[in-house]
């Protein structure tokens, strides 16, 4: 899967057992950062590899804090990177998103290769350039637009991942049926049982297509300047309110789950959609039971997160709700009105 942006091409292999036949230029040196709960995973990577150095950071969101890009930096210049040679990103979203900032402002720019170990970065974190520190506990406040050269999908990194982590990444794969691919929310919806035990060709099939759809917005709107991204920001405006209001307890592809039920709710209320997609969206996520429990949330910390939410205008945020499986349109909404819809769906 190859894909065009501007100037650069990216592109995506995803297969299985792929760390084990990796075929790198070895006339590059390779500065590998990853996360710790991958220690096992690890020796398969740099066993293809001649000259690297690696890496680790702390997991989830203390590995996005500036002061570890920083450093990395730091690392980077001691050991006499160049710009000739290579980042590569091992782990979850956190890890990608420190990786692609690094690599976007190390020399103006180097190459960046993402291998996502997590199916949330598999299907989203590691696709589309999008990438973010934190600063003064401010989460992604500073970011760049930097596209890898290649992303390599092992799905045989699954097999170790815990269930919830695969719920986790089907609540983002959910959210584009949904809102984009129809084709995508029947397979969900029929093939549950092969997708949970991790069938070979139907969880390759869900991730091809959930980057397919994710990368056909990306192509037209990858900066996030005509608004056409704002299609994948469904169920997140609830969704984030929900993950800050329980201190990130409540894992991003569960959030965004019910945030898509909240937020469609919300739009048969305002009677912009009707019940009939309202169901659609709550049986399939109840379908592969990505629940919250709501007792973990704060709902005032979750009404308070909507005040810094980067998709405010004025006192509105447009929201993307499904007109149809596979259809969407894009509403403004007031914040009063989502801060009820929040109060309403945590009660």
């Amino acid at each position: 899967m190859i894909y065009k942006l501007n100037d650069k091409e990216v592109n995506i292999i995803v297969g299985k057992n792929l760390l084990n036949s990796l075929k790198i230029d070895n006339n590059k040196k390779y500065f590998i950062i990853y996360q710790d709960t991958i220690n096992d995973k690890i020796k398969s990577l740099i066993s293809n590899i001649t000259h690297f150095e690696i890496y680790k950071v702390p997991d989830r969101e203390k590995a996005k804090d500036i002061e570890v890009a920083l450093d990395i930096i730091k690392q980077m210049v001691s050991k006499e990177f160049t710009r000739k040679d290579a980042i590569i990103s091992f782990g979850g979203g956190t890890v990608s998103d420190l990786s692609g900032f690094v690599a976007s402002i190390f020399m103006r720019g180097i190459d960046l290769i993402n291998i996502p170990t997590t199916l949330l970065s598999m299907v989203d974190a590691s696709i589309g350039g999008k990438n973010g520190v934190n600063f003064h506990n401010i989460k992604n406040v500073i970011g760049t637009f930097y596209q890898p050269s290649m992303i390599i999908i092992d799905t045989s990194l699954l097999d170790s991942l815990p269930y919830d982590e695969i719920l986790n990444g089907l609540g983002e794969v959910i959210k584009y049926s949904i809102i984009m691919d129809k084709d995508l929310y029947y397979y969900l919806l029929n093939n549950k049982e092969k997708i949970l035990k991790l069938d070979d060709e139907s969880i390759s099939y869900i991730i091809r297509k959930s980057i397919d759809d994710k990368m056909k917005i990306v192509i037209r709107d990858e900066k996030e300047t005509s608004g056409l991204r704002t299609v994948l920001n469904f169920g997140h405006t609830i969704g984030h309110a929900i993950e800050s209001g329980s201190k990130l307890k409540i894992m991003h592809g569960f959030a965004i789950s019910y945030g898509m039920i909240c937020e469609t709710k919300l739009g048969v209320d305002l009677k912009l959609i009707s019940d009939e997609i309202y169901e659609n969206v709550e049986n399939i996520i109840n379908l592969y039971d990505i629940k919250i429990n709501k007792n973990e949330v704060d709902l005032n910390n979750a009404l308070n997160s909507l005040k810094s939410d980067k998709k405010r205008t004025g006192n509105k945020i447009i929201i993307p709700l499904p007109v149809d499986i596979g259809k969407y349109q894009l509403f403004p909404i007031e914040i009063e009105k989502i801060e009820k819809a929040i109060v309403k769906c945590l009660s």
